[in-house]
Protein backbone atom coordinates (compact mmCIF):
# COMPACT_ATOMS: atom_id res chain seq x y z
CA UNK A 1 0.00 0.00 0.00
CA UNK A 2 1.30 3.44 -0.83
CA UNK A 3 1.10 6.31 1.62
CA UNK A 4 1.38 10.06 1.29
CA UNK A 5 4.71 11.41 2.53
CA UNK A 6 6.15 14.84 1.71
CA UNK A 7 3.08 15.27 -0.52
CA UNK A 8 4.48 12.49 -2.71
CA UNK A 9 3.64 8.85 -3.28
CA UNK A 10 5.90 6.38 -1.60
CA UNK A 11 6.50 3.17 -3.48
CA UNK A 12 6.78 -0.06 -1.51
CA UNK A 13 9.49 -1.38 -3.82
CA UNK A 14 8.71 -5.04 -3.44
CA UNK A 15 9.10 -4.92 0.30
CA UNK A 16 5.52 -5.86 1.16
CA UNK A 17 5.03 -9.39 2.48
CA UNK A 18 3.99 -11.88 -0.14
CA UNK A 19 1.15 -14.35 0.16
CA UNK A 20 3.26 -17.50 -0.16
CA UNK A 21 6.78 -18.70 0.57
CA UNK A 22 8.14 -17.84 -2.89
CA UNK A 23 6.81 -14.27 -2.79
CA UNK A 24 8.03 -13.84 0.79
CA UNK A 25 11.48 -15.06 -0.16
CA UNK A 26 11.70 -12.63 -3.09
CA UNK A 27 10.39 -9.72 -1.02
CA UNK A 28 12.91 -10.44 1.72
CA UNK A 29 15.73 -10.79 -0.79
CA UNK A 30 14.80 -7.54 -2.52
CA UNK A 31 15.06 -5.64 0.75
CA UNK A 32 18.27 -7.31 1.84
CA UNK A 33 20.00 -6.85 -1.52
CA UNK A 34 18.95 -3.20 -1.53
CA UNK A 35 20.34 -2.67 1.97
CA UNK A 36 23.39 -4.94 2.08
CA UNK A 37 24.17 -5.81 -1.51
CA UNK A 38 24.33 -9.21 -3.15
CA UNK A 39 27.60 -10.37 -1.62
CA UNK A 40 26.66 -9.01 1.80
CA UNK A 41 23.50 -11.12 1.89
CA UNK A 42 23.72 -14.83 2.67
CA UNK A 43 21.04 -17.37 1.81
CA UNK A 44 20.52 -17.88 5.53
CA UNK A 45 19.75 -14.16 5.87
CA UNK A 46 17.09 -14.44 3.16
CA UNK A 47 15.55 -17.51 4.79
CA UNK A 48 15.44 -15.81 8.18
CA UNK A 49 13.94 -12.59 6.82
CA UNK A 50 11.40 -14.36 4.63
CA UNK A 51 10.41 -16.97 7.20
CA UNK A 52 10.46 -19.74 4.60
CA UNK A 53 11.83 -23.24 5.28
CA UNK A 54 15.12 -24.13 3.60
CA UNK A 55 13.47 -26.85 1.55
CA UNK A 56 11.08 -24.38 -0.08
CA UNK A 57 13.99 -22.19 -1.16
CA UNK A 58 15.57 -24.94 -3.25
CA UNK A 59 12.16 -26.01 -4.52
CA UNK A 60 11.23 -22.55 -5.78
CA UNK A 61 14.75 -21.47 -6.75
CA UNK A 62 16.78 -24.43 -8.02
CA UNK A 63 19.26 -21.91 -9.44
CA UNK A 64 20.07 -20.73 -5.94
CA UNK A 65 21.03 -17.20 -4.98
CA UNK A 66 21.48 -15.98 -8.55
CA UNK A 67 17.92 -17.00 -9.42
CA UNK A 68 16.63 -15.32 -6.28
CA UNK A 69 18.46 -12.13 -7.22
CA UNK A 70 16.99 -12.21 -10.71
CA UNK A 71 13.51 -12.56 -9.25
CA UNK A 72 14.15 -9.81 -6.71
CA UNK A 73 15.20 -7.43 -9.48
CA UNK A 74 12.03 -8.28 -11.39
CA UNK A 75 9.95 -7.62 -8.29
CA UNK A 76 11.61 -4.24 -7.76
CA UNK A 77 11.11 -3.43 -11.44
CA UNK A 78 7.37 -4.09 -11.20
CA UNK A 79 7.04 -1.98 -8.06
CA UNK A 80 8.82 1.03 -9.55
CA UNK A 81 6.91 0.77 -12.82
CA UNK A 82 3.67 0.77 -10.86
CA UNK A 83 4.86 3.77 -8.89
CA UNK A 84 5.74 5.73 -12.07
CA UNK A 85 2.31 4.99 -13.54
CA UNK A 86 0.57 6.00 -10.34
CA UNK A 87 2.40 9.32 -10.21
CA UNK A 88 1.62 9.93 -13.88
CA UNK A 89 -2.07 9.18 -13.35
CA UNK A 90 -2.31 11.62 -10.44
CA UNK A 91 -0.26 14.47 -11.96
CA UNK A 92 -1.64 17.40 -13.94
CA UNK A 93 1.46 18.16 -15.94
CA UNK A 94 5.08 17.30 -16.58
CA UNK A 95 6.44 19.41 -13.72
CA UNK A 96 4.08 17.83 -11.22
CA UNK A 97 4.97 14.40 -12.57
CA UNK A 98 8.74 14.71 -12.16
CA UNK A 99 8.28 16.38 -8.78
CA UNK A 100 6.09 13.47 -7.71
CA UNK A 101 8.76 10.99 -8.75
CA UNK A 102 11.43 12.81 -6.77
CA UNK A 103 9.23 13.22 -3.70
CA UNK A 104 8.07 9.62 -3.73
CA UNK A 105 11.59 8.28 -3.97
CA UNK A 106 12.73 10.68 -1.27
CA UNK A 107 9.87 9.52 0.94
CA UNK A 108 10.82 5.89 0.47
CA UNK A 109 14.45 6.60 1.30
CA UNK A 110 13.57 8.60 4.41
CA UNK A 111 11.09 5.99 5.62
CA UNK A 112 13.85 3.37 5.45
CA UNK A 113 16.17 5.58 7.53
CA UNK A 114 18.33 6.05 4.42
CA UNK A 115 18.99 2.33 4.01
CA UNK A 116 16.90 1.69 0.88
CA UNK A 117 17.36 3.77 -2.25
CA UNK A 118 16.86 2.35 -5.72
CA UNK A 119 15.72 -1.26 -5.32
CA UNK A 120 18.04 -2.61 -8.02
CA UNK A 121 21.00 -0.22 -8.24
CA UNK A 122 23.14 -1.97 -5.63
CA UNK A 123 22.66 -5.34 -7.30
CA UNK A 124 23.26 -3.88 -10.75
CA UNK A 125 26.56 -2.28 -9.75
CA UNK A 126 27.79 -5.19 -7.67
CA UNK A 127 26.97 -8.36 -9.56
CA UNK A 128 25.35 -7.67 -12.94
CA UNK A 129 28.71 -7.73 -14.72
CA UNK A 130 29.32 -11.26 -13.41
CA UNK A 131 25.91 -12.71 -14.20
CA UNK A 132 24.24 -12.64 -17.61
CA UNK A 133 20.82 -13.30 -16.07
CA UNK A 134 21.06 -10.52 -13.49
CA UNK A 135 22.62 -8.17 -16.02
CA UNK A 136 19.69 -8.69 -18.37
CA UNK A 137 17.17 -8.26 -15.56
CA UNK A 138 18.68 -4.94 -14.45
CA UNK A 139 19.02 -3.64 -18.03
CA UNK A 140 15.42 -4.55 -18.75
CA UNK A 141 14.26 -2.85 -15.56
CA UNK A 142 16.05 0.44 -16.18
CA UNK A 143 14.90 0.46 -19.81
CA UNK A 144 11.31 -0.15 -18.71
CA UNK A 145 11.48 2.75 -16.26
CA UNK A 146 12.78 5.04 -18.99
CA UNK A 147 9.91 3.98 -21.25
CA UNK A 148 7.33 4.61 -18.54
CA UNK A 149 8.72 8.07 -17.85
CA UNK A 150 8.86 8.85 -21.56
CA UNK A 151 5.25 7.74 -22.08
CA UNK A 152 4.14 9.93 -19.20
CA UNK A 153 5.96 12.95 -20.58
CA UNK A 154 4.34 12.52 -23.97
CA UNK A 155 0.96 12.49 -22.20
CA UNK A 156 1.83 15.93 -20.88
CA UNK A 157 2.58 17.39 -24.30
CA UNK A 158 6.27 16.69 -24.85
CA UNK A 159 7.02 15.21 -28.27
CA UNK A 160 8.29 11.65 -28.46
CA UNK A 161 11.93 12.39 -29.33
CA UNK A 162 12.33 15.00 -26.62
CA UNK A 163 10.44 12.80 -24.15
CA UNK A 164 12.83 9.90 -24.71
CA UNK A 165 15.87 12.10 -24.10
CA UNK A 166 14.24 13.74 -21.10
CA UNK A 167 13.33 10.34 -19.62
CA UNK A 168 16.97 9.29 -19.63
CA UNK A 169 17.92 12.57 -17.96
CA UNK A 170 15.12 12.23 -15.38
CA UNK A 171 16.09 8.70 -14.41
CA UNK A 172 19.80 9.55 -14.30
CA UNK A 173 19.13 12.58 -12.11
CA UNK A 174 16.98 10.59 -9.70
CA UNK A 175 19.37 7.65 -9.47
CA UNK A 176 22.30 9.96 -8.78
CA UNK A 177 20.35 11.98 -6.22
CA UNK A 178 19.29 8.81 -4.41
CA UNK A 179 22.92 7.76 -4.12
CA UNK A 180 23.96 11.16 -2.78
CA UNK A 181 21.03 11.37 -0.37
CA UNK A 182 21.72 7.89 0.96
CA UNK A 183 25.40 8.74 1.39
CA UNK A 184 24.77 12.12 3.03
CA UNK A 185 21.80 10.77 5.00
CA UNK A 186 19.67 13.79 4.17
CA UNK A 187 17.18 14.69 1.46
CA UNK A 188 18.85 17.83 0.15
CA UNK A 189 20.09 16.10 -3.04
CA UNK A 190 16.55 14.89 -3.75
CA UNK A 191 15.13 18.39 -3.29
CA UNK A 192 17.74 19.87 -5.61
CA UNK A 193 17.07 17.11 -8.12
CA UNK A 194 13.38 17.98 -8.03
CA UNK A 195 14.19 21.62 -8.81
CA UNK A 196 16.45 20.60 -11.71
CA UNK A 197 13.85 18.23 -13.14
CA UNK A 198 11.13 20.87 -13.01
CA UNK A 199 13.34 23.12 -15.11
CA UNK A 200 14.09 20.28 -17.51
CA UNK A 201 10.44 19.68 -18.44
CA UNK A 202 9.15 23.24 -18.08
CA UNK A 203 7.23 24.33 -21.23
CA UNK A 204 9.24 27.51 -21.63
CA UNK A 205 12.34 25.39 -22.15
CA UNK A 206 10.99 24.77 -25.63
CA UNK A 207 10.40 21.06 -25.10
CA UNK A 208 6.64 21.12 -25.14
CA UNK A 209 4.42 21.10 -28.19
CA UNK A 210 7.11 20.70 -30.86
Amino acid sequence: MTVDILRGKRYPVAMAKGSDSKEKTLAAAARLFCRRGYHGTALQDILAAGGAPRGSLYFHFPGGKEEIAEGAVSLGDQAVRGFIRQVADTSRGAEAFVAGLARGMAANLEASDFHEGCPIATTALEIAADSDAISKATRDAFAAWEREISLALTRFGINARQAASAATAVLSQLEGALLLARTYRNLDPMRRAEDALRLLVRPDRGRQGR
